[in-house]
């Protein structure tokens, strides 16, 4: 088996271990049942930890796609402030380098909308690099679900560029997202602003999820360079599960 690695870990700093609190416990127990209760997870055999408020998934995945849906219900779950997802390993070894960045290409062919990109595919030791051109920056998600469905894929680095965008046309984009008056308004209260091609997220948001969703819009942006990513986390309040 392949243990994830390390660079796709956590969107908050890892507290240092201590003894579980009565939260901790009940949030757990609320991970535990959001990763139960969607079908893409609710096979796995999965040990979950909470310390801190940070939720430990420990156990086998099929492959990097199931990996990030079990980060995503976590970090769905109100109170989890960051996920540690080292504890996570692959199935499966995979067929090698090679054969990983062969199948990552044939998939891109089989995409209208990757084919007529110029991404370039890199892989070492089950870790995917692409690099290159792509018309549309919101694409990157779906390119990342697509190669963590390829078997051995254990993480993917993004350092795809998208068209030059000026910082007007950019925060237009921002202000569509996060404006005060865009419905349905995204959770809490974010404050996006860009120089030069590089974002600024400040406020504060109700989860986790609110969070890495925040940086995922605003990566979806032509012309964005850089993320930096300083929303706080609403009231830490843990909502019990009832359980069925």
């Amino acid at each position: 088996m392949r243990r994830l690695t390390a660079s796709a870990l956590v969107w908050t700093a890892v507290a240092g271990a201590g003894a579980s609190t009565l939260d901790d416990m009940d949030l757990r127990s609320n991970v535990e049942a959001s990763i139960r209760g969607s079908a893409p997870t609710a096979g796995l055999h999965l040990k979950i930890d909470v310390r801190d408020r940070v939720a430990i998934p420990q156990g086998v995945v099929r492959d990097l796609r199931q990996a990030d849906d079990v980060v995503e219900l976590a970090s769905k779950v109100k109170g989890i402030a960051g996920v540690d997802r080292t504890g996570i390993r692959l199935e499966f070894p995979g067929p090698g380098d090679a054969a990983i960045a062969a199948a990552i290409e044939r998939s891109m062919t089989e995409s209208p909308r990757y084919a007529t990109s110029a991404i370039s595919v890199a892989v070492d030791a089950g870790v995917v690099t692409l690099s290159g051109t792509m018309k549309h920056a919101s694409w990157r998600s779906d390119l990342r679900a697509l190669c963590g469905a390829v078997e051995g894929v254990v993480d993917v680095i993004d350092r795809i560029q998208t068209p030059d965008t000026p910082d007007a046309r950019i925060q237009k984009a921002l202000d569509g997202v996060f404006g005060a008056r865009v419905t349905p308004r995204f959770p809490g209260r974010v404050s996006a602003t860009v120089a030069a091609g590089a974002v600024t997220l400040e406020g504060r948001v109700p989860r986790l999820h609110d969070k890495i969703t925040a940086e995922r819009q605003a990566w979806g942006i032509n012309g964005v360079r850089q993320v930096d990513n300083r929303l706080d986390l609403g009231s830490s309040t843990t909502l019990r599960v009832i359980q069925p």
